[in-house]
């Protein structure tokens, strides 16, 4: 079975050495429960100068030693404007997979035109996928990605969290763009993951922890009490993921 979490990080600053700064750690814990590979960007608490430039090289660096185990995307703050759609592209082009948005903790809403549209469209021309933090009223409400879902339809873009509270609304604007995609780290409960593969659709539905803030075992055993298929099952904990890399990848090439 494939086994990959879409969602987690990695980097320094966290209290109590999470998460980890050495990426062999990472390695060895994947190794250790069977896992393929992880998805990761940095942490808040890796944040210096409003920029998280040295944690998204950390992560790149990983990336280059261990290329089929990491899936780095890079994480942007977009206030910084023309020099943030600059990094963007840095970034894609230097190798990582995309780019994570976290607008609660930057202070702009998931739609705004002015700082998450020239960034995406840097995704949208090197090929990458777009993961942004959901949940929040404010900032962060998934129904406002549909914004973004029909300008740039080629970018998958993933919601963080199931929506958080808006899980209904995630499932709905996931059922209406096919490259809307959920994140199932801190969803409430395995009816929740079945509701979301009779509404959204199981292609649309990707396994994650948001490691180390959440537990792996706790989220995995979520897919795995939900009462749906076995080949569902294998698609949320790993396969839909790494297709989802895999057309990234025949993208940039």
């Amino acid at each position: 079975m494939i086994y990959i979490d879409a969602h987690t990080h990695f980097g320094a600053g966290m209290p109590m050495g999470i998460p980890p700064e050495d990426a062999q750690k990472c390695v060895d814990m994947m190794d250790r429960i069977g896992m393929d590979g992880m998805v990761t960007s940095p942490p808040y608490a890796s944040i210096k100068g409003r920029a998280f430039d040295e944690a998204n090289e950390l992560i790149l660096n990983a990336m280059r030693k261990w290329p089929d185990r990491f899936f780095g995307l890079a994480r942007i703050n977009p206030h910084f404007r023309d020099e943030s759609v600059k990094k963007a592209e840095n970034y894609l082009e230097a190798g990582f997979w995309g780019i994570k948005f976290h607008p609660r903790n930057e202070g702009y809403k998931i739609n705004d035109r002015a700082l998450v549209f020239p960034i995406m469209e840097k995704i949208e021309k090197h090929g990458g996928i777009a993961l942004f933090h959901t949940g929040g009223e404010i900032h962060s409400h998934p129904a406002l990605i549909g914004d973004i879902a029909k300008k740039y339809p080629t970018v998958p873009i993933m919601l963080a969290h199931f929506g958080g509270i808006y899980s209904d609304e995630a499932m709905l604007v996931a059922s209406w763009f096919d490259n809307v995609i959920i994140d199932t780290s801190f969803c409430r409960s395995p009816h929740i993951i079945e509701k979301g593969v009779e509404i959204a659709g199981v292609s649309n539905l990707v396994y994650a922890s948001d490691y180390p803030q959440g537990s792996i075992e706790l989220d995995t055993l979520k897919v795995e009490l939900a009462d749906i298929s076995k080949r569902d099952k294998e698609l949320i904990l790993g396969k839909n993921i790494k297709g989802i890399l895999e057309n990234v990848e025949g993208i940039r090439r």
